[in-house]
Parts: C-alpha cells; structure tokens; sequence
C-alpha cells in the first residue's frame, strides 16, 4: 500500500476533521516503514470500516488518524519504536470485548490492531500452548480440541486473549487452577524501545509477575505461553428459575461458594437478567471434571427449574452457549464491585435491579435495552493459585483474608447513543447504590476486576498499595520513559502515588 502525499489528509476529511501535523507524521512514518507496507489502514480503506464495526460495543469503536495491523512480533518492535520516536498518541485492541470509549481504540492517535497476530499452537512435547494477543478464546479453543487439552481462558468466544489475560481472567478453571494470568508459564513482549524480551520465573521475573494483573502498562505482549488442561470435556450449562425461587437460589450460591475449597473443579455464577421484556433468575453451574451433577451441587438440584441446559460436551462446545447473542453496533457499559459473601446485599441488588429497571423505562420508554446482573465467587480456594504460580498483583489475598468475596457485575446495553445518554446515568446511580449499601452493611471490600470495570473507575489503585508501588518500579524498570504511561491511550494505567487506594 504505497501512501500519497494528499492521502491522509483525504481520509481525515472523510471524518470531517482537519489533519494536524502530529497525525499526518505519526500515520506517514508507519506507512514509510517497508516491513509495515499494506498493514497501515485509513478511513477511506474498506477494511478500516469493517474492524470498527466489528467493535462488540459502539461505545469503543473510535475512529483513529490510521490503524496498523501487524503480522509479526518485528513489526510491533518497529510500530513502538516510531511511536516511542515520534512521541504518537496511541491504542490497543485485541479482542475488542472492552466496552467502555477509551477501552481499545482511540479517536486522537493511532490504534494498534493485533487481529492478525492470532495464532494458536501446541507444544505437546512440554504441554504449553502459545497464543497470540488477537486471537480469542473460542478460536484457540478450537485449534486445542484435537489434542485433547484446553486452556484456562474466557467464558465467551469473543473475548480476546490478550486483555483478558494480562486483566487477570477468570474462568471455568479458575477454582482449580487459579486466574487465566496465573497460568502463564512466559509472555513474549515489546517494550516501548522495541526490543523483545521473555517475562517467565527465569528471565523478567519481575515483568511477568506485574503482567498477571498490570494490563498494557508495560508494552506489547505478543504471545502468551500458558500450561494447558489436559482435558477438553466439561459439564455445564444454565439453570432458569422462577422468580419465586430467588432466596433458595441465593442461599445455595452461598453454601456452594462457602465450601468451594471441597470441589476445585466445580464454579457457579448467579445471573439477574432483564431482556427488555421479563426479568429471568438463572444459575451457571460448571464442572471442568465432566462430571454430572457433582455433590456440590446438591442444593442446586432439589430447587425446582423452569428449564435446564446443563450437559457434557466439550469446552469449545459450550462456550458458545455461555457467549450468547453478541449482536454488534449496541452500546454496552460494564460496572463492577466486590462485597463480602452476604445475602442482604444479593437481596439488595436484586430489588434495586427490578426498581431501576422501572425508573429507566419510565425515562425512555421507546428504549431497548438489556441489564444483566452476575455474581461470582472470589475465595481463597481461587487466590491460592496466584502465589503457588509466582504470585500476581492483584491483591485479592487481602480481600479473601476474612472469607469468600462476591464480585458483582452489571452489563448494561442499549440500542441507540442517544437512549445510553439517558439511562447510563440511572445504571451508574445503581452501582453507586450498591457500594453505598455495601459500606453500610461493613461488607464492601473496595476491589475493582479490571476486566470488568467502566471507565470512572480505577481497578489497578484497589490492588494495595505494595502492588501499586512493584507496577511502577516495573514500569519503571522497562519504560523508563513513560511511553505506555504517557503516549498509551487505552485502558487503565497504574495510579500515580496520591491516587492509590490504601484500604
């Protein structure tokens, strides 16, 4: 793809903003680059439109001066040092599943796009799979299914492996095999000089434990080498209630998570749903075993369903299932916190879901709109793994010191911009409300999951102090000039020292 002088400035008209020198020379200098020929894409290049629309929430979908799509780890080395050299503005996107503006895309600056960097492959020899950044966790699943291993990775097929795994990643395994981070043997990465380095228990030990939880604060990692399960099979699905069942529910997701530590192969979700139309109570019940109906789920089963999906197949199988519809061009919001194992605050978010979904329809009524309420366990069966792996920062020992942690997520996604302008604010009223309510009860425990957090919040600054301060002398250590702090535009950075939360 050769680049005319008047081109960048023709595809910045067609967004209707005027070229700057500072866009014009970031976009030139990749295009100039001869390993980067044809990888650098404009608004007025078919392919641009199609990756923003291929965004799973309008919200992140942000038109950039240019994109470039590598197709290696050198030409990632090349894109940081331009960057790094010509001090661009830039973003992230890997799988694209963040949903907030900001999370993995950026309007002012250029968007790094890794969808061509997403191979996966096996080493049967050592049981390591390799995967890189772009590829997300349905496609490595189904590249593993042959050989009889899985991984420990996303829920959903659509979300990218990447983000997910330097967020943390929770997932089928974790209860068995801790986070998705805590399993990754070594990450490949390009620091903002553009020279490739290894982060494992040998080599950058301090690196690869800050990347278990630091996220793109460090430089591009380029493959993630993870010890695989050696297992495929998986028994799971959904369990529907009616609503009248709702305290039964709760309190076997209580008992279950309470004696977690006895059953590692065995994980529950709790899922509040309004789907526009009716409100839905539903269990996810999983076993990495294969094993039907395991003893841990006892008081699950003597609670009547309206329908049941639960079954065994394999994980690349099921997933799709736990993915559901993810139609393309809505705007999704993902807000999150974390209490205490407690029953009055399940209660809580529950009727405050069904008051605020009433109050939201009655501000847009012609809105069509969706929120979804989770809860999943945190406990210390789970956070074990960490440091038996050569510990993360995500700080969670602290959390769980005094028992099971429940992480609560909203998911809240509407159909138009205009309609999000009008009901986001009550959403972000109803997790202030369950804060609130959680530090009135003394069950609030002030810890944000990265992958999961809106924009307003700052997950890295709730991982404790002693954290916060290793994941800047990392970063200090290996970006001493500040570029993922500085020039990095997407996500979230590591606090600076008077943001640190210190509970």
């Amino acid at each position: 793809m050769k680049f005319p002088t008047g081109l960048s400035v023709l595809a910045l008209a067609l967004r209707g903003v005027a070229a700057t020198r500072e866009e014009c020379h970031c976009c030139r200098y990749l295009v100039a680059e001869e390993s980067l020929q044809g990888k650098v894409l404009f608004a007025d290049d078919q392919l641009y439109e199609t990756r923003l629309a291929s965004y799973y929430s309008a919200n992140a979908a942000l038109s950039p001066w240019c994109m470039v799509l590598p197709t290696s780890t050198a030409d990632v080395s090349k894109i940081a040092e331009i960057f790094s050299s010509h001090s661009c503005p830039f973003g992230m996107r890997s799988g694209a599943h963040s949903a907030f503006r900001g999370s993995n895309g950026v309007d002012i600056g250029v968007t790094v796009d890794f969808a061509y960097l997403n191979g996966t492959t096996y080493d049967a020899e050592n049981k390591i799979v390799s995967i890189q950044p772009g590829s997300n966790w349905g496609e490595a699943y189904t590249v593993l299914d042959p050989y009889g291993v899985t991984a420990v990775g996303g829920r959903a097929s659509v979300v990218g492996v990447g983000g997910f795994t330097t967020g943390g990643g929770y997932s089928f395994h974790t209860n068995s095999r801790g986070f998705a981070c805590d399993n990754v043997v070594n990450f490949e990465v390009v620091l903002a000089s553009g020279e490739v380095v290894n982060a494992n228990a040998q080599e950058n030990p301090d690196l690869w434990k800050a990347l278990k939880g630091g996220s793109g604060n460090f430089g591009f990692v380029t493959r993630i080498d993870q010890a695989v399960v050696e297992s495929t099979q998986m028994w799971g699905g959904f369990a529907t209630y009616d609503q009248s069942k709702r305290d039964d529910v709760f309190r076997a997701y209580l008992r279950f998570v309470d004696n977690m530590a006895s059953d590692p192969a065995s994980a529950n979700i709790v899922a509040l749903n309004y789907d526009g139309a009716e409100f839905t109570l539903r269990s996810i019940l999983t076993n990495t075993d294969a094993l039907e109906a395991p003893p841990a789920f006892d008081e699950y089963s003597a609670i009547d369903t309206v329908d049941s999906t639960l079954r065994v197949g394999a994980i690349a199988e099921l997933v799709p299932e736990f993915t559901g519809p993810t139609p393309l061009g809505l705007y999704a919001s993902w807000l999150v916190g974390m209490t205490k194992s407690d029953l009055d605050i399940m209660a809580f978010i529950d009727e405050k879901h069904k008051e605020y979904v009433a109050s939201m329809t009655a501000a847009a009524p012609d809105a069509l709109f969706n929120i979804l309420i989770q809860f999943q366990p945190v406990t210390e069966s789970i956070v074990r793994h960490g440091a038996a792996n050569g510990g993360n920062v995500l700080g969670l020992e602290a959390v769980v010191a005094d028992g099971p942690a429940l992480m609560w997520l909203i998911v809240f996604t509407v159909d138009t911009e205009e309609n999000q302008d009008i009901l986001l604010p009550l959403v972000m009223d109803y997790r202030d409300a369950i804060n609130a309510r959680a530090t009135q009860l003394g069950v609030n425990s002030n810890w944000d999951y990265l992958n999961y957090a809106f924009a307003d919040q700052d997950p890295i600054a709730t991982y404790g102090e002693e954290n916060v301060r290793f994941l800047r002398e990392v970063s200090d250590k290996f970006d001493p000039s500040g570029v993922f702090q500085k020039l990095r535009k997407t996500g979230f950075k590591i606090p600076a020292e008077e943001d640190t939360c210190l509970d």
